[in-house]
């Protein structure tokens, strides 16, 4: 679930959320055309807003006293719908895992009254994606026959995620990753973080506060430097060692989902470095990188072609899709590893047998 209150501090209107002019430009311009869509789609990463914008757009909605297609932040409406206490402001999130046919019914119910106080009974459906197949078609049906003075506003990672005929009776709202400006930012005023440190963890964040605030934890930090040690010690690996080491790295799954986005920023680092070492005439980057590369990495990502290393990216993105939808964890970690290990030091990266003084593992 995504809850940004933190992002924008004390919200009170589409002014304060920051990093998502395009999206409430677009918003306010429907609000002036005073011909509101029923639905609204708003799709993008977690962590950049979109529950923010949402309940900004209730609160224009249902605003009192709105000035220039805002809300006031000062009325008794906007009030009770920045406290989450207002009547004609619906919530639906997963039970669980999904979200289930007994909560669209309990909010079909509903539809058989007018709003109790605003203008518009607005219905926030987090998490839009987890509609289970009946709830998904049941919310297609009201979709197709929207009850008057409701407004829905489905939240969603990825407009893929939903179904295409959902999809296709909503107003759909792109939400961009957020500029590592905003984020580091924001690191420094919620988190206190010194600028330099809330600088390299914005980077890693990709655009998300969520993110950013994950990161900035203290044992994070450390989470990312053992998975940079894994990938820089497959220079040389024997295969009698690789495996072992990714069975063990397996066995930790809540953190794989993460690992894998640390690999790819590693990888983006790779891409980086290389394409500008060619453009350098000395060889060095002057490109802002996540982490910090050793002298073997540099050597091979000087020596392989760009489009390898894009490959390669793309190969990781793969497996981070493939783990979302429950791939096997070990055979996705390996199969990474070994792009890796093939892709930057090829065939003869590969030791027959482990480093002398080692014992076999059997």
């Amino acid at each position: 679930m995504e809850n940004l209150q933190g992002l924008q501090g004390a919200e009170v209107a589409f002014a304060d959320i920051h990093g998502q002019q395009r999206a409430i430009r677009f918003l306010k311009r429907i609000l002036k055309k005073e011909t509101v869509p029923h639905a609204f789609l708003f799709s993008g990463m977690t962590g950049v807003g979109k529950y923010a914008a949402a309940m900004e757009l209730a609160k224009a909605l249902n605003c009192l006293n709105p000035q220039d297609y805002d809300s006031c932040g000062e009325c008794g409406s906007c009030h009770k719908l920045q406290e989450g206490l207002h009547p004609d402001l619906i919530h639906i999130g997963s039970d669980g895992v999904l979200i289930k046919m007994d909560q669209i019914r309990d909010l079909m119910k509903r539809f058989r009254f007018r709003p109790f106080e605003g203008k518009f009974r607005v219905v926030i459906i987090q998490d839009a994606q987890k509609l289970m197949e009946l709830a998904g078609n049941a919310m297609l049906k009201i979709l197709e026959e929207p009850p008057k003075a409701n407004i829905f506003i489905l939240i969603a990672a990825e407009s893929q995620m939903l179904l295409p005929t959902i999809v296709s009776r909503c107003c759909q709202v792109r939400f961009q990753p957020l500029e590592d400006e905003v984020v580091a930012q924001w690191l420094a005023r919620e988190g206190g973080l010194a600028p330099d440190r809330a600088a390299g963890i914005a980077r890693l964040a990709a655009g998300s506060i969520e993110k950013a605030r994950w990161f900035s934890e203290e044992d994070r930090v450390a989470g990312w430097k053992k998975v940079v040690e894994k990938l820089e010690n497959l220079d040389g690996l024997s295969i009698l060692d690789f495996f072992p080491m990714v069975s063990g790295w397996a066995k930790n799954r809540e953190t794989a989902e993460q690992d894998l986005e640390f690999i790819r920023l590693w990888v983006r680092d790779l891409i980086l470095f290389r394409v500008a070492a060619a453009q350098n005439s000395a060889g060095g980057c002057d490109a802002p990188l996540t982490f910090e590369l050793n002298g073997r990495t540099k050597e091979a990502a000087r020596s392989v072609p760009p489009e390898r290393l894009f490959f390669l990216y793309h190969n990781v993105e793969q497996a981070m899709q493939g783990l979302k939808v429950n791939a096997n964890l070990q055979m996705t970690l390996e199969g990474v590893c070994l792009a890796i290990k093939d892709s930057l030091y090829g065939k003869g990266g590969w030791n027959s047998f482990p480093k002398r003084g080692q014992n076999l593992p059997f």
